[in-house]
């Protein structure tokens, strides 16, 4: 008999199921060691070694005692906990606590039939690569959070509870932004938007004022008496079409999920915030609906692909079909090709077979992505008109005439929808809502729309054109928008920091610090908030408060988990550097010195 041991006990029966009588399941009901919660560091720095000092965590005593009960009649003990430097860790760390025998490590990415068997079939040593990877991160955020919260606290009092390595830095964003929005005093200008017709050729098209004496406007028409005078003098003069272009633009679908990208459509769409995401992302791996989700990766499997369009042949008509499948390159540094997107395991089932609750509207969104990154290209037809007003009457020396003011008007239709047809736009772009008359404008938010979905004439430079109408419109510069947890996302994904597993976790973590509120999705740095920044950017400059450290140091740990660099090294010398500075902030003693625990801070 083989014992298989999985994370969670919401996997064994299945995964009992698919092996047969061969194979007892059970379950180490998630991580079984951790540096224990009270005491000191629990990390020895000595001689270029580091030596974390573990413990069973308490709720772990039984099911730890039971996995050694049946280990010892087992003829092999295979650890198939999730295919990550965390799963990989929580292996190992098991494997610790059963004590010296043969383990062997196996991964699958969704829980099928298939997918099981073919991975008994192919078992492998644990990777110690991916564990010092996992065990280097640990550390770190161990020594940053034991070395700097101390000195947080002695500067701004009990209510600044922690700071964390990568927590301080989305926090930071957070701060920097709020900053701007309170800094931002709104400018009143003016915009000029004219209805004109070329005659014989309705209907009138919209333009707006974008430059005067063949400068960009902006938003220096702030006078209303000058924008008024404007606009009486633009009415009495001629009018024609000043530049014409028009051209098509393809809309390549976006890839299949990625843990990043499914929080950030899961918040857009659904309103689900991460937490929520991760826990239904969870129920839906371990039930076999989909694939691993935990992801940095776009690919797709060949099988995968085949069953996509497959469904695409069987459900749209043959243009939405590409000829040849779509490959889809994965953009992060350190994702494991061997790891697919998100994708459902069972696709042939459809888009509703979970039904209409919070997790079938979420398979929904995944099924939908996962078929629409395999279907045609969308096109869209851009037209863009340039006015000119008073044409040759604006006159410098050395230049040709210009128009005293060009007005412009674009606009955008589609011909083919393409992916579209399913999906509407990119789920994980928060579109901006138009505003109602009379509705005061938000935050980043644009009154005047930039681009119309309405089809534009197709015009020839020097046509005539007839003013049907201007008017002066008053409107306000608005202050960036803040983030919202997708947006905050996007953007810790973009710059590298943290990995899309942890982006859940540090959305909770500032929400429940205090250091920032949600209202109306939106994120607001407290007072509280943005202090810590404001200390920790003073404190800790050059270190890991800033963006671009922290990336670098995201890169180390994932050079650690190819092999490319000593784990070891890299936290010692990570943890020095905060050190140096955490003494300068107030840190009394010095925790990495492998002294006596009274020691460590308090």
């Amino acid at each position: 008999m083989k014992l298989v041991i999985v994370e969670s006990p919401n996997k064994v029966r299945k995964i009992k199921d698919f092996l047969g009588s061969g194979y007892r399941v059970a379950a180490s009901f998630g991580h079984v060691r951790d540096l224990p919660a009270k005491g000191d560091l629990a990390v020895a720095f000595l001689g270029g070694k580091v030596t974390p000092t573990y413990e069973m965590l308490e709720r772990s005593e039984r099911h730890i005692r039971e996995l050694k009960t049946q280990a010892e009649g087992a003829e092999a003990v295979l650890l198939a906990m999730d295919p990550d430097r965390e799963g990989e860790a929580i292996a190992w760390h098991v494997s610790r606590l059963l004590g010296e025998r043969k383990y062997l490590r196996v991964v699958f990415h969704s829980i099928t039939k298939a997918e099981v068997q073919k991975a008994m079939a192919a078992p492998r040593e644990l990777d110690q690569r991916l564990v010092d990877a996992q065990q280097a991160r640990r550390v770190l955020d161990r020594v940053v959070g034991w070395l700097v919260s101390p000195t947080l606290r002695w500067k701004l009092g009990k209510q600044a509870k922690s700071a964390g390595r990568v927590q301080s830095v989305a926090l930071r964003l957070v701060a920097e932004r709020e900053a701007e929005v309170q800094k931002h005093k709104a400018v009143d200008y003016f915009v000029l938007a004219a209805k004109l017709e070329r005659p014989g050729t309705p209907p009138p098209f919209q333009a707006k004022l974008v430059a005067w004496k063949s400068q960009p406007l902006a938003q220096r028409l702030n006078d209303p008496a000058v924008a008024e005078r404007t606009v009486e003098w633009c009415r009495k003069q001629a009018w024609q079409v000043h530049a014409c272009e028009r051209r098509d633009a393809a809309r390549n679908a976006p890839p299949p999920f990625s843990t990043a990208t499914v929080q950030q459509a899961a918040s857009v769409r659904l309103g689900l915030n991460p937490d929520a995401t991760m826990k239904l992302l969870q129920g839906l791996f371990e039930n076999g609906h989909i694939t691993y989700h935990r992801t940095d990766s776009t690919a797709l499997s060949a099988e995968a692909i085949d069953a996509a369009r497959k469904i695409i042949a069987r459900s749209f008509p043959p243009e939405y079909l590409p000829k040849a499948p779509i490959l889809h390159a994965t953009k992060a540094a350190n994702a494991q090709e061997a790891h697919e997107a998100i994708r459902p395991n069972h696709p042939e089932a459809g888009a509703d077979a979970l039904g209409s609750g919070e997790e079938g509207k979420l398979y929904k969104l995944i099924w939908q992505r996962f078929i629409a990154c395999q279907m045609a290209p969308g096109r869209d037809q851009v037209t863009t008109i340039d006015v000119a007003c008073a044409p040759g009457s604006w006159l410098v020396e050395g230049k040709e005439p210009a128009p005293m003011g060009v007005f412009q008007a674009k606009g955008k239709v589609t011909l083919f929808d393409g992916w579209r047809r399913l999906t509407g736009e990119d789920a994980t772009e928060e579109t901006k809502v138009k505003k109602k008359p009379g509705k005061k404008g938000e935050e980043g938010e644009a009154e005047e729309e930039e681009e119309t979905s309405e089809e534009l004439p197709m015009l020839q430079p020097g046509d005539p054109l007839e003013l049907k109408d201007l008017s002066s419109k008053k409107s306000s510069t608005k202050p960036p928008p803040r983030y919202t947890q997708a947006s905050l996302i996007k953007k810790l994904e973009h710059d590298g920091i943290g990995r899309p597993s942890t982006y859940a976790n540090i959305m909770r973590t500032i929400l429940e610090r205090g250091y920032v509120e949600e209202v109306k999705r939106k994120l607001h740095a407290t007072k509280l908030g943005m202090n810590v920044t404001g200390f920790l950017k003073g404190a800790y400059r050059g270190n890991f408060i800033e963006l671009d450290y922290t990336a670098r140091l995201e890169e180390d740990l994932d050079r650690i988990s190819r092999g490319e660099a000593d784990w070891e090294r890299v936290v010692t010398e990570a943890s020095f550097a905060v050190f140096k500075l955490a003494k300068s902030a107030g840190l009394r003693g010095n925790p990495l010195d492998p002294a006596p625990p009274s020691a460590a801070p308090k």
